[in-house]
């Protein structure tokens, strides 16, 4: 093979090279937005505000227990020196017995309300524990997913990575061997035509614009050293050769 076959066969493996360095990066891109972690992390998100107004109620329920509670305690302990008082023996008028009856019959029957309520209040707080257990497991859960997930793209992007050190390595060994007024044409051609500067011509057909060339002009495009012009779509041409499957082959392995 001649240097000038050399150096089209090196254009088509810099085009294949640069898409390849792309698919990468897009590939890589992608592993960085992961939809999958973004979701979870929402899930996280919410559950962990689901948790908070849980907490938030138990805290709720557990203050208005412990006022239940202390209320008991401050009405038993009146209730005792009621008593206390009223069995002392210092007590001469009946209206003042009387009184010191009823208000410890009053104290009582109001302390059994408040103990019902203590007891209700102590049956929801039973009631939200569990639950509030099932939420923590759930996030235990979830943690561990993302831990996972960030895993696994972490050591995707770092085989892409790699991948795509090696090909801008081997890019640059590629492009040392072509002349600078071909590199030149090629980076002019790509900026023009969507970042895709070379074609190559099988069979009569364009393999970018798909159009197959005109008989007349696919008569002078027979020389496999010579780089051409599709009088279609105006990228550069080169005619098809098996060492471009093996090109392919070498970068997409």
């Amino acid at each position: 093979m001649d240097e000038a076959s050399y150096e089209i066969t090196s254009l088509v493996e810099l085009q294949l090279l640069e898409s390849a360095i792309l698919r990468k990066l897009n590939e890589i891109n992608v592993l960085k937005k992961n939809e999958k972690l973004q979701k979870l992390q929402k899930e996280l998100s919410e559950i962990n505000e689901k948790l908070e107004l849980s907490d938030k109620e138990l805290v709720g329920l557990e203050h208005e227990r412990k006022k239940l509670e202390d209320m008991i305690a401050l009405q038993n302990e009146k209730i005792k020196k009621n008593e206390e008082k009223l069995f002392s023996g210092t007590i001469t008028s009946a209206k003042e017995l009387l009184n010191y009856q009823e208000e410890i019959k009053f104290l009582k029957q109001n302390n059994d309300n408040v103990e019902s309520k203590a007891i209700e209040l102590m049956i929801s707080i039973d009631e939200w524990k569990p639950k509030i257990k099932e939420i923590e497991k759930s996030i235990a859960r979830i943690n561990s997913e993302i831990e996972m997930v960030k895993k696994e793209a972490g050591e995707k992007t770092k085989v892409m990575s790699d991948a795509v050190k090696r090909l801008r390595e081997k890019r640059a060994t590629v492009i040392s061997k072509i002349p600078k007024d071909a590199l030149a044409k090629y980076e002019e051609t790509k900026t023009k035509k969507g970042g895709i500067a070379v074609a190559v011509l099988k069979d009569r057909f364009c393999d970018i614009c798909n159009m197959e060339i005109p008989t007349g002009e696919a008569e002078k495009i027979k020389d496999l050293s010579k780089l051409y012009k599709c009088p279609l779509c105006g990228r550069m041409l080169i005619m098809y050769r098996d060492e471009i499957d093996e090109i392919k082959a070498g970068i997409e392995n």
